[in-house]
């Protein structure tokens, strides 16, 4: 009993950090989703970790780290080359007043710029659907005769209030106290346990047979960070957030250390599940196993950071999930254009709310929806950058664009065995846009 009442505490408390963060400025999109030149780089770290954390990292790492031993830090060393690539693109975020990926990439045309938005939209709800079935699944042993269709659609549902309630201003404000938790509840928890069990480790050597050697398409799958991140929505807010540039550039590397301290232990709680021989019949259940069978007695604690991570990326995607549907597709209807963007705001949140939803129920696979996700998004967002520095026709760009997504949801429809998917999809976009811009140089001599 004392461990639900807790994590209900710790609930209550994300969401008055939440709701106490209310932007009455937040009338238009761009004040709903940005505080431009306002956040200091610890605030800015905070947030780019917790938003790449989520279920992710606590989640998927762990079991990852159960199966696969330290092959999983392929994932913060990714993120990491990903944030270096983008700290060399800083001025570049801040200097375009676009807050969507959209507005950043299609310029004036109207086809390109729904279609990105499309793209990016749906992405962004397949992340936010893995962020509600990560929830469920950490919650699920500490509520056992609670339906865990429950436990995702009553806690999101309060989540989208706060979001509609403060925006942007609100997923920052919440960031540094879900990092305050995260630090205190599992860095230290998994630290001490270290300390304490580094001789006995130390004395019995790993069996080889433990682990299984990662398979070369899952390590590609976790390096896609490396363009992801640059590529990535949240990455252009929080650095048209900072102050300045120079906070900018210190937020982001911070970020991307807190985010591999993260990591490296929850990784490490997998393998030592493994080592010591706990069977699970669901290895996304490693990161809440580890502390129940290790700290029985304080584990919820840990629990109750996991939460937060979950939390903080959940709010951080709905807030660009719902920015990308008003600005990026809504905006754009005739219908929709006569709504105040406050009304679209709102419109956008139920939108995104009900399909992320119905994705978290239909797939329930935390790793399945962010694979998933992040290899569309590379894979047809990647050749269009190329296509755009290389000053290929806007026009040529949307069919070869549309194109590649035809071929990619053929292919996975009708499972046609292609490997690796995480080159070969976006090498083909590239190519094809290669072939684009010959065609656009031959044009004018035919």
């Amino acid at each position: 009993m004392t461990e639900q009442i807790l994590i209900i505490v710790s609930v209550a408390l994300f969401l008055l950090v939440g709701f106490l963060a209310k932007n009455r400025k937040a009338k238009s999109i761009d004040s709903f989703s940005t505080s431009r030149n306002k956040l200091s780089w610890f605030v800015t770290a905070a947030g780019v970790s917790m938003t790449f954390v989520g279920g992710a990292a606590l989640i998927n790492m762990a079991a990852l780290g159960y199966n696969f031993s330290w092959y999983t830090l392929v994932d913060p060393i990714a993120l990491t080359i990903g944030i270096i690539i983008s700290v060399l693109f800083v001025r570049k975020y801040r200097s375009d007043s676009g807050v969507t990926i959209s507005q950043l990439l299609s310029s004036d045309n109207k086809k390109l710029s729904l279609y990105i938005g499309i793209l990016s939209s749906a992405i962004f709800l397949l992340i936010t659907a893995a962020q509600f079935v990560a929830f469920s699944k950490l919650l699920a042993p500490y509520f056992p005769s609670i339906h865990p269709t429950l436990l995702i659609l009553i806690p999101s549902a309060i989540i989208l209030l706060y979001v509609f309630w403060g925006g942007f201003s609100a997923v920052t404000n919440t960031d540094v106290l879900q990092l305050l938790f995260i630090s205190i509840f599992l860095l230290i928890p998994v630290g001490y346990f270290i300390l304490t069990n580094e001789f006995a480790i130390a004395s019995n050597s790993i069996k080889p047979d433990l682990f299984a050697p990662m398979p070369t398409e899952l390590m590609i799958l976790l390096s896609i960070s490396i363009l992801f991140v640059p590529l990535s929505q949240d990455i252009n807010i929080r650095a048209k957030s900072a102050k300045d540039n120079k906070n900018a550039v210190i937020g982001l590397i911070g970020g991307a250390v807190f985010y591999s301290l993260i990591v490296i232990a929850c990784c490490y709680i997998g393998i030592t599940l493994a080592e010591h021989g706990v069977k699970m019949d669901d290895t996304e259940q490693a990161f809440p196993t580890f502390f129940k069978h290790f700290f029985p007695s304080i584990g919820i604690f840990a629990i109750l950071a996991g939460m937060a991570a979950i939390w903080s990326t959940l709010d951080t995607y709905l807030v660009n999930a719902i920015t990308s549907i008003a600005q990026d597709i809504l905006k754009k209807n005739n219908y929709f254009q006569k709504l105040e963007e406050r009304k679209l705001i709102i419109v956008s949140g139920i939108i995104v709310y009900s399909l992320a939803m119905l994705a978290g129920l239909y797939f329930n696979q935390v790793l399945t929806l962010i694979l998933t996700a992040l290899l569309i998004y590379i894979s047809v967002l990647l050749p269009i950058v190329i296509g755009k520095k290389l000053k290929v026709n806007d026009n040529i760009i949307f069919i070869i664009s549309l194109l590649t997504s035809i071929a990619i949801i053929v292919c996975e429809i009708q499972k046609v065995a292609i490997n690796p998917k995480a080159i070969i999809y976006p090498v083909s976009g590239i190519c094809l846009m290669l072939i684009g811009k010959l065609f656009q140089t031959a044009a004018p001599k035919a």
